[in-house]
């Protein structure tokens, strides 16, 4: 079934994320491919016309589990509507106060973000530190068991998964895109680096999350934009200004004008 317009199509995806727990949401989110699988089955179920147009788009449009790349959380490539959703009513204003607008609250970003974590008593930015606190805490509840040097078989009530410490690779695909060791990762790390394992999560985390490189992000300067200078309307005290003469092109002589010249009306 396909839809005879946009706002058909707008409808079918609300339906589709609003019901079933947000299904499409999370198969959007999902890490790995059984995963989504699981969520955009139900949505098959509940909606097929969405699930047919989703397949047409193709699934490494929309979904982390089959992005060719690492998007990290970055659900969309259209930059221009995050900007836009900033300047709502600054769009109305002209192209002038437009772009001053932007450039100050461009400033007002950078100084902001700079400012907020340069003096962090953490190696991680806060919310990296919450997962990997929130990380440790769920993999001291997991069984592990090494099959070989570095890598180890974690076992949950639900779930089992590979680890290879030496690739930074676990199954759930967490570890792999998001940089930071999963729950899984961190049971292999306890069992590998016994009680140093914890200064060891730091080394198997990418180093985009260190305070330090957040900082430099922000560290240039956005200075606003000097004002245009005009012709100058009035002379200063002993100030001259150059001024154009007028040259004929009847007699080629500087002074006057063609209108003007003598030599005009002689035969």
């Amino acid at each position: 079934m396909s839809f005879k317009n946009k706002q058909e199509l707008d409808i079918a995806l609300k339906i589709a994320c609003v019901k079933k727990d947000f299904r499409l949401k999370k198969a959007a989110k999902a890490y790995n491919i059984n995963v989504f699988s699981d969520h955009f089955n139900l949505i098959r179920d509940l909606v097929p016309q969405v699930a047919t147009h989703l397949e047409r788009v193709g699934f490494h449009r929309w979904s982390r589990a089959f992005f060719p790349k690492n998007r990290y959380n970055i659900m969309t490539t259209n930059i221009a509507e995050s900007v836009n959703s900033m300047f709502l009513d600054e769009r109305e204003c002209p192209i002038t106060a437009l772009f001053d607008a932007i450039n100050r609250r461009f400033a007002e970003k950078f100084h902001e973000r700079r400012m907020k974590f340069i003096n962090a008593p953490t190696i991680f930015v806060p919310s990296i530190e919450k997962d990997i606190a929130k990380n440790i805490n769920l993999g001291n509840k997991l069984l592990v068991h090494q099959t070989a040097n570095y890598k180890y078989i974690v076992t949950s009530h639900d779930e089992v998964a590979t680890v290879d410490l030496l690739v930074k690779f676990c199954t759930c695909k967490v570890f792999d895109i998001d940089k930071v060791p999963c729950p899984h990762a961190m049971t292999a790390l306890r069992c590998q680096y016994g009680d140093d394992y914890g200064r060891r999560i730091y080394e198997y985390s990418s180093s985009y999350y260190k305070v330090e490189v957040y900082v430099i992000a922000y560290v240039k300067e956005i200075k606003p934009a000097r004002l245009e200078e005009g012709p100058k309307k009035t002379k200063g005290i002993g100030e001259s200004f150059s001024t154009k003469k007028n040259k004929c092109s009847l007699c080629k002589r500087i002074g006057h004008k063609r209108t003007t010249c003598s030599e005009r009306n002689v035969a």
